[in-house]
């Protein structure tokens, strides 16, 4: 009688392991019948049991469970699982983990290239969303599946970049670096990241490293016209003229067609005082473009600030016959701003800074049917 009732109770014990596998199965069963409230329910007891709830396919179970939940699609069953494709791919992981013998490995595997779009699709339509840090976590975990042997181990970039982007537009700047600076070290986008560096630098008030990501990237790819620009215009912003020229000559060298370069080169030049390469800057421009507006008027101004100068000087003159000579090349220098000035108010007839110029110099010329005209211009603004 005794050992009838050991012989029992060890049926009885093995009666109760196999309902709990069987709930694992059943879990599997229901996604395949497409009943997800009833899977979750099966795999919820079968993780509550002691005898399953470290069973490789339990895990395997819970991981099929939870990814088709999100592919259904139904926002509801997906808000009720919370985060379920992280729960799938850590469901996966575990039983990978717990199945020593690789029973599973192989299907996971195939389930694997699945999950890696779900997240991509995920990431892609929280970017939309302007959730930035879903969009992030999801890149992120898009990156660890790809990682996995199926996938023989390369690194798709494109993937680290977007995190970037997401960590970049969530203002998670130390995150964003850190995604560009990998992809940019492996020549994404031959250094363009380098520029999303330096504007992530400048948003953490870090001026000195923001330089260095341009210089490292420009150093790393010196045909990438945008860094190079980058470059040019960090310098002119900080005040650093040399350094700005020497880039924007550098730029010349490679595109001499472009009108934007000579109006930097310009611009400089008339800073530093070196008129004579400031006006053939300025001139080249507006010979490349006959549009530019800012040529047109810096050129203008150039001349009239020299007619200013030279008529102010004048007053200084005592002898009556050499000032009148003075005030008569002030007044040529005045005569060669005037065209200048004038286009540019053709190219911007609201520019109030050209127009009071304007209005200065036709009093100064005494052209007092343009003064008036302009001077009525001005009051109806």
């Amino acid at each position: 009688m005794k050992n009838l009732a050991f012989i029992l109770f060890l049926v009885v014990i093995a009666g109760t392991s196999c309902a709990q596998k069987g709930k694992v199965n059943s879990a599997l069963n229901y996604v395949e019948a497409e009943d997800l409230e009833k899977a979750l329910e099966a795999i919820e007891v079968a993780q509550e049991n002691e005898k399953t709830q470290d069973w490789y396919k339990t895990y395997f179970a819970k991981g099929r469970v939870y990814q088709v939940m999100y592919e259904t699609g139904d926002k509801d069953l997906i808000e009720k699982a919370g985060d379920p494709l992280e729960i799938a791919y850590k469901s996966y992981q575990k039983a990978k983990e717990l199945d020593e013998k690789g029973r599973v490995e192989k299907q996971i595997d195939l389930f694997y290239q699945s999950l890696l779009n779900d997240f991509l699709n995920q990431g892609i339509e929280a970017f939309n969303a302007s959730d930035f840090d879903q969009a992030y976590k999801s890149f992120n975990y898009a990156r660890k599946v790809g990682e996995e042997p199926i996938f023989q181990g390369g690194v798709d970039t494109s993937i680290i970049y977007n995190a970037g982007l997401a960590a970049y537009n969530g203002e998670m700047y130390e995150k964003a670096i850190e995604c560009f600076e990998e992809v940019g070290e492996m020549g994404y986008e031959q250094g363009t990241p380098y520029i999303l560096i330096k504007n992530a630098y400048i948003a953490l008030n870090d001026s000195a490293s923001a330089l260095e990501a341009l210089q490292t990237g420009f150093e790393m790819f010196p045909e990438n016209e945008g860094l190079l620009i980058e470059l040019i215009n960090y310098y002119l912003m900080s005040g650093a003229d040399d350094e700005a020229l020497e880039y924007i000559d550098m730029a010349i060298e490679r595109d001499a067609e472009n009108s934007s370069y000579w109006h930097a080169r310009g611009v400089l030049y008339d800073k530093k005082g070196s008129m004579d390469r400031a006006i053939e800057s300025y001139k080249k421009a507006i010979e490349l473009d006959d549009t530019n507006f800012n040529s047109y008027y810096n050129l203008g101004a150039l001349y009239f600030n020299q007619g200013v100068n030279m008529a102010n000087k004048a007053l200084e003159i005592k002898d009556p016959d050499e000032y009148s000579a003075a005030v008569a090349k002030a007044d040529e220098k005045f005569r060669e701003s005037l065209p200048w000035l004038e286009k540019a108010h053709e190219l911007n007839p609201d520019d109030v800074s050209t127009m009071e110029t304007l209005k200065m110099l036709y009093y100064r010329l005494k052209m007092m049917d343009k003064h008036a005209e302009i001077s009525e211009k001005l009051e109806n603004l």
